[in-house]
């Protein structure tokens, strides 16, 4: 591809004509523009033309004018100037109602490509290795806890003149709990005239149906009850900004998102509630929690399954910043919800009144493959200042104003490389 840089030409030889080059130099880089100049009387034609070329070029100044046309490089979007610096490719859009629409619309940058929270129904709790079970038989009351009548009795002092009994399971194996039973790591209880029986991946009412058959050769017409009294087989997980990070146990009613971070103690004030996610078996979905708590998104509270985390991350890493010439040049910490260009601005003084060329104010954005969006933003009128508050910015973006009232595309990228190429390249840029 082709980069429109136009340089005015510095001599002509009207005597001899033919092809000269010129330069510009900036940063230890080298722009060179091949022009063909007319002999004799066209040279000042030529004249003419190289300079008109100087201002209506696409690519030789930062500032796009308002209302110029800007033609693109061949194939590429109307209205974009694009430049390609150390391998990076900087395109520059000139900010419009229409534009600030588009991009409203779009996914945010970084977000998990095309992972969509996944849908699910509520169903049974189905019993795993972990899992305490109570079994009641109706008039037969030896078969409801075996073993437990050798328990021993402890007294346990509570204050200067009460005392309470706590039992103690002396007898019964491993498979028993002083509450239940205990399901082993095989995924089986044992039960009286009955034997060992299979209860991992069974609901309670499939238990109870098995149970009961087995145990009829036995006792005539048994009536037995089955419940789980201690969910110790399925977690689930909330983890960062939340005030009791830790796991959370799955039981027979089912979990959402909202009732993971309810059981976590809410998330704290530095919580990034957009940037969260949700990780399910090595995958990692976006999840918009302040869509949910704020928005009344209910497709964010999806039902959860053992083993998912939920991560809160902390805000301190969603960042902007604003350089250039702006009263306080910043390092700004997102707030929750929506955070506008214009709100940046305010946030870090104001544009300074001495030296800032308000027409030139310009947000950096890193873009797929190596590749920067430069949004230019005209704001001499107040009517454009209400467009700086529709445009919402994202997480890393970069907001630059510049001084000079003519400053050329690759001079103010330049002056920015550095702090863009360590920003969105990382060690790379080094290399």
């Amino acid at each position: 591809m082709k980069i429109n840089v136009c340089v005015c030409p510095s001599r002509i030889d009207s005597a001899h004509g033919g092809e000269t080059s010129d330069t510009d130099v900036y940063d230890g880089g080298r722009f060179t523009v091949t022009r063909r100049v007319a002999r004799g009387v066209g040279a000042l034609a030529a004249v003419a033309t190289l300079l008109s070329g100087c201002v209506l070029a696409p690519g030789s100044y930062m500032g796009v004018p308002p209302g110029a046309a800007v033609e693109g490089q061949a194939g590429a979007e109307q209205g974009v100037t694009e430049l390609v610096r150390d391998g990076v490719t900087y395109r520059l859009h000139r900010l419009d109602g229409g534009m600030a629409v588009r991009l409203s619309s779009q996914p945010v940058a970084g977000e998990q490509s095309g992972l969509r929270l996944p849908a699910a129904a509520a169903t049974a709790y189905r019993v795993r290795s972990g899992d305490v079970l109570r079994v009641v038989v109706w008039d037969r009351p030896e078969l409801n806890n075996p073993g437990f009548s050798s328990m021993g009795t402890s007294i346990v002092s509570v204050g200067a003149t009460e005392s309470t009994n706590s039992p103690i399971a002396s007898a019964g194996g491993g498979s028993l709990d002083p509450i239940g039973r205990v399901v082993q790591p095989d995924g089986t209880i044992y039960f009286p005239y009955i034997g060992k029986v299979k209860v991992a991946g069974q609901t309670i009412d499939a238990i109870r149906r098995d149970l009961t058959t087995r145990l009829d050769k036995v006792v005539s017409k048994p009536q037995l009850d089955v419940s789980i009294v201690s969910y110790r087989s399925q977690k689930i997980y909330v983890s960062g900004a939340v005030k009791a990070p830790g796991a959370i146990a799955l039981t027979d009613t089912p979990e959402t998102v909202a009732d993971a971070i309810s059981g976590a103690g809410g998330y704290n004030e530095a919580a990034d509630l957009e940037g969260s996610t949700l990780n399910r078996a090595g995958a990692v979905y976006p999840l918009d929690l302040y869509a949910l708590f704020y928005g009344g998104d209910l497709s964010q509270n999806v039902l959860l399954q053992d083993g998912d985390v939920v991560n809160v991350p902390d805000r301190r890493y969603k960042k902007v910043f604003v350089l250039g010439e702006v009263t306080k040049p910043v390092s700004q910490i997102m707030p929750k919800g929506r955070f506008t260009l214009s709100e940046a601005l305010a946030d870090a003084g104001g544009l300074n009144q001495l030296s800032a060329n308000a027409a030139q104010v310009y947000v950096f954005r890193k873009g797929a493959d190596k590749s920067v969006d430069v949004f230019q933003l005209d704001a001499t009128s107040p009517g454009m200042l209400v467009l700086g508050d529709q445009f919402a910015l994202q997480s890393r973006d970069v907001v630059f104003v510049d001084a000079a009232h003519v400053t050329r595309f690759y001079r103010v990228v330049s002056q920015i490389l550095p702090f863009a190429s360590s920003l969105y390249l990382g060690a790379e840029a080094f290399k």
